[in-house]
């Protein structure tokens, strides 16, 4: 009998990290289908991916160790607190710049990335979940060597698991909400690599 075995589809490395907060850059924020089965694929059938390098420690950095490559899904809703909490991307957001958006303003962090950040990890099996980001003031200088370092992270593809395919709606996606009409990432057409960073 042919040795068989079932490699479940990830966006992420398996991960060694612990749980609790750790040192980040964010690389990119991608606009993709939210699965079918997913709970809020009703009021969000398109999502962001928040792309991140991750370090256990903070001197992993400064020796231009290998980050993980991790990533997190939120809800294309962005809106602060009101009748409903927060919306995770306004949250992120306003955190990575460091103060609140205003009502009706466009924001786009293209031009703002990499940035640093920490994010706090909770283990799950083999892998990693971004449960919550924060600034980090205290990064390390953004030298060329570690740009070409982060770069590398985002190009490649997730390890241990084939990447999962993404399929665009049969539909045009709607509006951008408020206060995200500036941030218009676009999707590779179906078959090709995404464009290298601008950074």
């Amino acid at each position: 009998m042919p040795q068989m075995s079932y490699v479940p589809k990830s966006m992420n490395d398996k991960s060694s990290l612990t749980d609790g907060w750790h040192p980040a850059y964010l690389l990119a924020i991608t606009d993709e289908a939210t699965p079918p089965t997913w709970a809020m694929f009703p009021k969000s059938p398109r999502m962001y991916r928040w792309c991140f390098a991750v370090w256990e420690r903070p001197e992993q950095v400064l020796a231009h160790e290998e980050p993980e490559r991790q990533t997190a899904p939120s809800s294309q809703a962005f809106s602060p607190k009101g009748r409903q909490p927060a919306s995770k991307a306004y949250l992120w957001t306003a955190e990575l710049l460091g103060r609140q958006i205003q009502p009706g303003e466009a924001v786009d962090v293209d031009p703002l990335l990499p940035l640093p950040c920490r994010v706090k990890v909770a283990r799950n099996g083999e892998y990693a979940n971004i449960m919550d980001l924060e600034r980090w003031p205290e990064a390390p200088p953004l030298t060329e060597i570690l740009k070409a370092g982060l770069r590398d992270t985002l190009d490649r593809e997730a390890t241990g698991a084939p990447k999962a395919a993404v399929t665009p709606p049969s539909t045009p996606a709607t509006a951008r909400p408020p206060g995200m009409q500036g941030y218009s990432p676009q999707l590779p057409p179906a078959g090709t690599q995404p464009a290298r960073p601008r950074w």
